[in-house]
């Protein structure tokens, strides 16, 4: 017959197998709380508190149980994120996210949104006020129908081969004039291969395709990030490959390669688990062929 101290010794066990690292990799997340992680959180609209550096009265973040094992749940209500206390840099982070159901003021009924930030300034440390809590970062965008996008954050900067949305000769035509005025509104540009490469410091570049599951199901998302590249990739698809991670300084543009790491909270519930950073050296070949 299994004893009580027994079948704890068991379920604790189970529990600890259901957080644990891969080989050679670290978990950023223990599946007990939020160690190792500082909370940032500001008004969503008008009338709403501005909580700051870890004060969350109202629990938007917190560790609960879902499907069966720990997770991050963020609740979504206000703007910040979690942001890791140390910096990292040369990696391959992997985590697993999905949507939940609630959604809040001023995006109650636009897309769900959330976001991988990567390579951040302290918190309160952007250039640009206005930007807090988000810092100066790359941004592994998590939107519906959009997730593995590239957005620069307070001027960061990156290369991709991109391609207009379409491929008719007006927007080709509006595309080359659109690099030419480098103005800040322009076509829609997508991730691909053998495209037009472009650099952007305010803006984005959309992803491959649409490689995000139904809402409600997990998505594996991958970040390759090794010197001034990166690689973001959803559910096994590669979404977009960036080069030249850089940022403006008083002494030029240098390369932006390490820094914390952020999820993002903006208006929509969502939930991560399996937070596992590796090193590495290099990025697979694979991804970048």
């Amino acid at each position: 017959m299994m004893t009580v101290r027994t079948l704890v010794a068991v379920l604790a066990g189970l529990a600890a197998a259901t957080v644990a690292a891969a080989p050679g990799s670290i978990s950023l997340f223990n599946g007990k709380d939020l160690a190792g992680w500082d909370t940032v959180l500001r008004a969503a609209s008008p009338g709403d508190p501005d909580y700051g550096l870890n004060r969350d009265p109202e629990k938007v973040f917190t560790v609960a149980t879902v499907d069966g094992g720990p997770v991050i749940a963020i609740s979504g209500k206000y703007w910040g994120g979690l942001i890791t206390t140390r910096e990292y840099g040369d990696y391959h982070l992997r985590l697993e996210f999905k949507w939940g159901t609630k959604r809040w003021p001023p995006r109650a009924t636009a897309v769900r949104d959330s976001g991988l930030l990567y390579h951040c300034a302290a918190p309160g440390a952007s250039s640009v006020p206005g930007s807090w809590p988000w810092p100066r970062s790359i941004e592994f965008n998590i939107t519906e129908h959009d997730t593995g996008e590239f957005y620069s954050v307070d001027g960061a900067i990156a290369d991709a081969e991109v391609t207009p949305v379409g491929d008719s000769p007006d927007e080709r035509a509006a595309f080359e004039g659109w690099c030419e005025r480098n103005e800040e509104h322009g076509p829609r540009l997508r991730f691909r291969k053998g495209g037009q490469k472009h650099a952007f410091d305010d803006g984005s570049f959309m992803p491959a395709g649409d490689f995000e599951g139904p809402i409600g199901t997990w998505n594996v998302l991958d970040l390759y990030a090794v010197g001034d590249r990166s690689v973001h990739v959803v559910n096994g698809k590669v979404a977009v490959v960036l080069t030249g991670l850089r940022q403006k300084t008083e002494h030029g543009e240098v390369p932006l390669a390490k820094g914390r790491i952020q999820l993002q909270t903006e208006s929509a519930e969502i939930f991560f688990r399996r937070i596992e950073l590796e090193h590495i050296d290099a990025i697979p070949r694979w991804l970048l062929n």
